[in-house]
């Protein structure tokens, strides 16, 4: 019945037959007039999806407007405020594009198709060149994430690939992009690159791809590894998530290997787990006049 109402429509577009004409047939086969139907449904659908691409629209105009005139206000609050803004304009405009672009699929935003993400990206990366600012940053971060998993499933990989091995390399790279200056706020790129290089091994064990739950110790030694060059670097931030990390994994390891450990073992290794967070917790105190970066 829906595909007759399309057809309809379209023979009248066309010319093929008149608008009395069409609105006979609907109403032979009982589609005219009934909103409860699927041509009531789907008109209903297309007003909604109107009224809300509107007001999306005119939401994120206010925002951007309203971050502009404000970013370059005095003092702390004003250029902050201005950020907020320009953050919840990212998100208005990724709405925007779902709504215009993906309206008739009913994963519009809950799964965002590769031109949406790509919109929200090219908008996050143009304000986040204006200020860069930590939440500008974040936008951006979150943008490329979207990219990235939108991209993936257009080729056709499947979603453990994507995600798990995506943010392994988007870790990486942006903890390098940070380091050398690339990127800032260093110490937001620090966390977004961290958090991101011990949430592939989490996607990858959750996904079961590969035996002996290689993810998990693939995250315990990128955990150990951000302990090490934290330290080394004396960089706090990967520090104290390398450290966190490692009592999340260790916890997870000593679970999945209790029966095989034996739960006193499984314990000591969540024991030795906390005791290694807490001397790092321990470095990450500043000594004498030694002041934190």
């Amino acid at each position: 019945m829906e595909e007759l109402d399309w057809r309809v429509a379209r023979w009248v577009e066309a010319g093929a037959i008149g608008a009395e004409q069409g609105e006979a047939i609907l109403a032979l086969e009982g589609l005219e007039g009934d909103e409860g139907g699927p041509a009531g449904r789907r008109r209903a659908v297309v007003e909604v999806l109107g009224y809300l691409g509107g007001v999306l629209a005119l939401v994120t105009g206010v925002l951007l407007a309203a971050g502009w005139r404000l970013r370059g206000g005095g003092g702390r609050v004003l250029p902050r405020l201005a950020s907020v803004l320009w953050l919840g304009a990212v998100a208005g405009v990724a709405g925007l594009l779902a709504v215009v672009l993906d309206g008739d699929s009913s994963d519009a935003l809950g799964d965002p198709s590769l031109w949406v993400a790509a919109g929200a990206l090219l908008l996050a990366g143009g304000l986040y060149l204006l200020e860069r600012r930590v939440l500008q940053q974040v936008a951006l971060f979150a943008a490329v994430v979207a990219t990235m998993v939108a991209g993936g499933q257009r080729l056709g990989w499947s979603w453990e690939t994507v995600e798990g091995y995506g943010l392994l390399v988007l870790g990486a790279g942006w903890l390098e992009l940070g380091r050398r200056g690339l990127v800032a706020p260093r110490r937001t790129s620090e966390a977004l690159g961290s958090l991101a290089l011990l949430s592939g091994p989490e996607v990858l064990d959750a996904a079961g791809s590969g035996p002996w739950d290689w993810g998990l110790w693939l995250g315990l030694g990128l955990a150990v590894a951000l302990v090490v060059a934290g330290s080394a670097l004396r960089r706090t931030v990967p520090l104290g998530i390398g450290a966190a990390g490692m009592v999340v994994y260790l916890g997870q390891i000593a679970g999945e290997h209790r029966r095989d450990l034996g739960a006193p073992l499984a314990i000591l290794l969540v024991g030795l787990g906390l005791v290694a967070a807490a001397v790092v917790v321990a470095r990450l105190r500043p000594t004498g006049n030694e002041r934190p970066r």
